[in-house]
């Protein structure tokens, strides 16, 4: 167990119209979704109150959100740490997030223009130059690059359904996966074949065909698949 200290602040401000603990909120959802948050990492608030130059109120107020999430226990003293999940959370978060992605991908498949899928396009692009690499055998040296591709490319998704609850529930789902070290578990068993899934996915959203639907149930159950041969996956409490 660490004592995770936030380096490297943004600068925060009420001018943009966002709140300060809306926006503490999501500086450490994003640590914990990047990995520079781990399971059993504590949390300072007076420590991280002072390296983002604001006080604890609104450090104290995101982190009561985190708790209502499920991500991190405070402890009596005001302890705080990011909470290790068990199998079953891990399992539950991504059933969660298998019948979140389902619903999108069923509005998206409907209306969505084909402008609107220019940043699927892009991401699709620098892809395909990863998994080009890992049908040669080099792609190992990518492949948090490739995570980070994938991670982006389905909140795009989210967003696509134009639906807030889509996006926020999905935020949640993720911070949890990213949290148990299992969302890279999902995609690490072979990029050129990820790829495929995805370029076929965004194939059926620019014809409106529900055939995009068959195709994102596949892909998120295969990762579900193997997530759960991963062994960090066997090393979290049942």
């Amino acid at each position: 167990m660490s004592e995770q200290q936030v380096v490297d602040p943004p600068r925060f401000s009420i001018a943009n119209g966002t709140s300060l603990s809306d926006q503490v909120y999501a500086y450490l959802t994003n640590k914990i979704i990047t990995g520079e948050l781990k399971f059993g990492d504590r949390l300072n608030i007076k420590e991280i109150a002072s390296r983002l130059q604001v006080s604890s109120m609104p450090i104290r107020d995101a982190i009561k959100r985190l708790e209502q999430d499920r991500v991190v226990v405070v402890n009596p003293r005001s302890t705080c740490l990011i909470r290790t999940p068990t199998k079953q959370d891990v399992l539950d978060a991504i059933d969660a997030r298998r019948m979140i992605e389902h619903f999108a991908v069923e509005l998206v498949h409907r209306h969505v223009r084909l402008n609107e899928l220019s940043l699927l396009d892009s991401l699709l692009a620098r892809m395909e130059s990863i998994a080009a690499e890992d049908i040669s055998g080099g792609a190992a040296d990518h492949l948090q690059e490739y995570i980070d591709l994938d991670r982006e490319f389905h909140r795009e998704l989210c967003n696509l359904s134009r639906n807030d609850y889509v996006r926020q529930f999905y935020t949640i789902v993720n911070i949890h996966l990213s949290m148990s070290f299992s969302y890279g578990c999902g995609v690490c068993h072979g990029a050129s074949a990820t790829y495929e899934e995805h370029r076929r996915l965004v194939e059926y959203l620019k014809a409106h065909s529900s055939e995009a639907l068959d195709v994102i149930d596949s892909h998120l159950m295969k990762s579900r698949e193997n997530i759960m041969k991963e062994p960090t996956f066997q090393t979290l409490p049942d």
